[in-house]
């Protein structure tokens, strides 16, 4: 895009060229939005990669310049900053079982839906480290995922370990995922110990008087899933558990404390007219803060962050949760229900349309708020109410590709940020949604 860019750019590709040979993907993407006031932006990706059996490499920059983040040398990008979306490096053996890898990845759910709970469908780039298992019957994986690092000026350090358990039998697949987010850099005992999570944090824990225990609180979360997966149809269910009330079955005279729970579920179908889908997803209120743990199941630690602009003026910025959550993309306290339709065309047409239905209420990612008792679900006296029709088209020629699409719909009484509270809440006000975009994307 410059001469400051051309130059690293130019070497990145000899030395990918000199060792093997190479793919360069370029996308451009504009558009129009009419959110408070009418904005134009565009996104131009970059995307170096090469993909063998045995070894995968890819390094992948898009430039961006919607104002989201402030760049200090966003003058040398013609008024852009750049965001690293996938660069990572992955190592498998030759029958495919075993498989390394590491980098700055988009991370995936095990289960291919929009409203996957423990890695959000949004696609965050996080660092990570992650080993992972394979066979006709059985499927294992470990994960170091960095959030925060610890030389970061703004906030401290927080990392997370990932696991998924898992058997197959023929098309069904049927596992256990868990999650321990800390306040840590990196934790050996969590990345090499196949131990679920429960067990690794819990025998660590403060409250214990054994000698080994540390003076630390980690926030546990567990979960499950089951899918299939066919050539016609797809289905899939997920459960993830933050906290849940066992009292109410050992000890229902005490205390009730909330249940702090996500599900998930969704079915497409696939026929000569196209793949249809229906999917739907709820947390209750309280899931993913930090609850009796000290680390909110969320990239950062806080809902604000601060930054000095070129005239040296502090200034708040404010993370939209949908950008902070790990998981579930629309966080706690919400109800959403989403029907799509996918067709292509002689692989050189796909047309996607859908339409969204999203309830929210009150929600605090990274604050303990939670009553000592009762569950809680869009029980607040106002509730964000969002509906959202898309439509979309892709024209592929050979290594060209073409796209328009546009979004448009309401939200009524939208989700506004109370600095005090450190909470999105329901506000009085409305938007209307119009949201254009064109692109196309080239390969060589």
């Amino acid at each position: 895009m410059y001469k400051k860019t051309l130059f690293p750019f130019l070497t990145i590709l000899l030395l990918f060229s000199l060792g093997f040979s190479i793919n360069l993907e370029v996308d451009f993407q504009g558009t129009y939005d009419n959110y408070d006031e009418e904005t134009f932006t565009d996104r131009i990706g970059i995307k170096l990669y090469n993909y063998t059996p045995n070894f995968d490499i890819t390094s992948g920059l898009a430039f961006y310049n919607d104002d989201k983040y402030y760049f200090y040398e966003s003058n040398y990008y013609w008024d852009h900053y750049f965001l690293i979306e996938n660069s990572y490096i992955t190592l498998r053996n030759d029958d495919q079982t075993l498989e390394l890898s590491g980098g700055i990845k988009q991370l995936k759910d095990e289960v291919n839906s929009p409203y996957s709970l423990f890695f959000s469908s949004n696609n965050i780039p996080l660092v990570n480290l992650d080993v992972g298992y394979e066979d006709e019957h059985f499927f294992f994986e470990t994960m170091w995922v960095q959030l925060v690092s610890e030389n970061n000026w703004n906030f401290a350090p927080k990392a997370m370990n990932y696991k998924t358990y898992g058997l197959k039998f023929g098309n069904f697949r049927v596992g256990y995922q868990d999650v321990l987010v800390y306040n840590r850099a990196f934790d050996f005992f969590y990345f090499l110990n196949p131990m679920p999570a429960y067990f690794a944090q819990e025998i660590r824990a403060f409250k214990n008087d054994m000698p080994w225990s540390e003076d630390i609180n980690d926030n546990s979360i567990m979960g499950f899933f089951f899918d299939y997966k066919d050539s016609n149809y797809y289905i899939y269910s997920q459960l993830l558990v933050d906290d849940f009330n066992t009292n109410r079955f050992f000890n229902p005279e005490g205390t009730q404390n909330p249940d702090k729970v996500a599900f998930s579920s969704g079915l497409n179908l696939t026929s000569n007219l196209g793949t249809f889908g229906v999917y739907g997803a709820f947390a209750t209120r309280y899931t993913f803060q930090p609850g009796c743990g000290d680390s909110s199941y969320t990239i950062y630690p806080e809902s604000i962050y601060y930054y000095y602009n070129d005239d040296n003026e502090k200034i708040m910025k404010i993370i939209e949760y949908t950008d902070n959550y790990i998981g579930y993309k629309y966080g706690e306290n919400t109800v959403s229900f989403l029907v799509d339709y996918d067709y292509t065309y002689n692989n050189w047409l796909n047309l996607y349309s859908s339409f969204e239905t999203v309830f929210s209420g009150s929600k605090s990612p990274t604050e303990d708020t939670a009553p000592d008792e009762g569950t809680y679900l869009l029980d607040d006296p106002l509730l964000e109410k969002r509906y959202v029709y898309t439509i979309a088209t892709n024209f592929y020629f050979k290594n060209l590709e073409f796209n328009l699409s546009a979004d448009m719909g309401v939200i009524q009484n939208k989700l506004e940020f109370n600095e005090d509270k450190d909470t999105f809440e329901p506000s009085t006000e409305d938007e209307n949604i119009l949201r254009l975009n064109f692109g196309f994307g080239i390969e060589f």
